[in-house]
């Protein structure tokens, strides 16, 4: 059963990947990308959490502005659309957690996904990482990926992706990514359960500020769905 699973999981963002690229959609940004996702995280969004996020980057040569919009499909995909500011183009991603990460075992999770994994320009791609994180303790826990990616008009051209994260009392978060050709490094703090600030350096050049914010959907409707109960049953 399992390996069924996750055979519907792998031919699902296969098709996703060849039915959104052969549409030639323009495309800016995407999954990895920290002007697109305001961190260094390609992790996938929680099933029925909707997170809105807004970044700026006021010096930039491809984009002032970049607005993006992810929503955990199932708990093992989310996607994603938005758009980037003075390049005018719109941003789209589809991710598929393949295998979910255990705390208690030693094996990564892997992500697999198609976007752009890089800032500026147009290279849309397929990409696959390894994730995993180590809880120290309370107050200390470290997050990290490896992966590669390559642009679907140059397969046989990949590059190397990387990221670390260390986490603190689980609100502050210093983090540094490697997209094949820049770095990228940020300091976010998690103000509330649903709202992240994050001051960027893309590509170690440009600031940026990032304001990300997360809507559980699936939490509401439980709400909604409990108050009709309680009112039908009086």
């Amino acid at each position: 059963m399992k390996k069924s699973r996750n055979l519907f999981k792998v031919c699902v963002v296969i098709a996703g990947m060849f039915f959104i690229t052969g549409k030639g959609y323009a495309q800016e940004c995407g999954p990895n990308c920290p002007a697109c996702s305001g961190g260094s995280s390609g992790g996938i969004i929680a099933k029925n959490n909707l997170v809105v996020s807004v970044l700026g980057m006021p010096t930039s040569d491809d984009e002032y502005t970049v607005a993006n919009v992810r929503y955990g499909v199932f708990k093992w995909m989310d996607v994603g659309v938005g758009y980037a500011f003075k390049a005018n183009k719109p941003i789209w991603s589809l991710r598929i957690k393949a295998l979910a990460e255990k705390e208690d075992k030693w094996y990564p999770g892997v992500i697999v996904g198609t976007g752009s994994v890089r800032t500026g320009g147009n290279d849309q791609s397929v990409y696959g990482m390894l994730t995993k994180t180590f809880e120290f303790n309370e107050k200390v826990a470290l997050q990290g990926y490896v992966g590669a990616a390559s642009v679907f008009k140059d397969l046989d051209q990949p590059f190397f992706l990387s990221g670390l994260s260390a986490i603190f009392f689980e609100k502050f978060t210093a983090f540094v990514s490697y997209d094949g050709r820049n770095f990228h490094e940020g300091l976010s703090w998690t103000a509330t359960d649903n709202l992240t600030l994050t001051a960027l350096m893309i590509e170690t050049l440009y600031p940026a500020l990032s304001v990300s914010y997360r809507f559980d959907l699936g939490k509401k409707m439980k709400k909604i769905n409990s108050q009709k109960a309680f009112l039908s049953a009086n």
